[in-house]
């Protein structure tokens, strides 16, 4: 397995492990519910200088996390882009990743982390496993068209 920065140009890759981890959204959303198209630039804010956005390729991308600087203030990570290929979970990528990342958040003077988590999916389980806690924010996401919660913690 090879970790290493993206770039925009790992784009294609970054949607198409998206994709396959939304089309597991299917076994726990409501009826009805369909598979978001990701759209244009959906993944740019992660792409630039002062944000951290790494993958794991074995062949193909099979994981991903990234962080920027949150809108909550200058000490809070915002993160996102945590993604593993369904074939590979269950192996302690995510948790890999998401340790990796934080270690880049404290060397960066972070001292707490926020992200986003559709309400209802098995994700919560595992950042509260890691212990992150429901944080009191709540967002419709449009595009993938799902109620959002939102998580923090306090990084080591």
């Amino acid at each position: 397995m090879i970790i290493r920065s993206l770039t925009s140009d790992d784009e294609p890759a970054l949607a198409a492990l998206a994709r396959a981890c939304d089309e597991t959204y299917l076994e726990w959303t409501r009826p009805g519910w369909s598979v978001p198209i990701a759209p244009p630039g959906w993944a740019s804010k992660y792409f630039v200088p002062d944000a951290f956005i790494e993958g794991a390729f074995d062949t193909d991308l099979i994981a991903t996390v990234a962080f920027r600087p949150s809108e909550l203030g200058p000490s809070v990570a915002h993160v996102g882009l945590v993604f593993v290929h369904p074939s590979r979970w269950r192996e302690g990528l995510a948790g890999m990743m998401l340790g990796r990342a934080e270690a880049e958040m404290v060397a960066r003077g972070y001292v707490s982390e926020v992200l986003w988590t559709p309400a209802g999916a098995p994700a919560e389980q595992f950042y509260r496993s890691r212990g992150w806690a429901r944080d009191g924010r709540t967002e419709w996401h449009p595009w993938v068209a799902l109620d959002m919660v939102g998580y923090a913690r306090d990084l080591p």
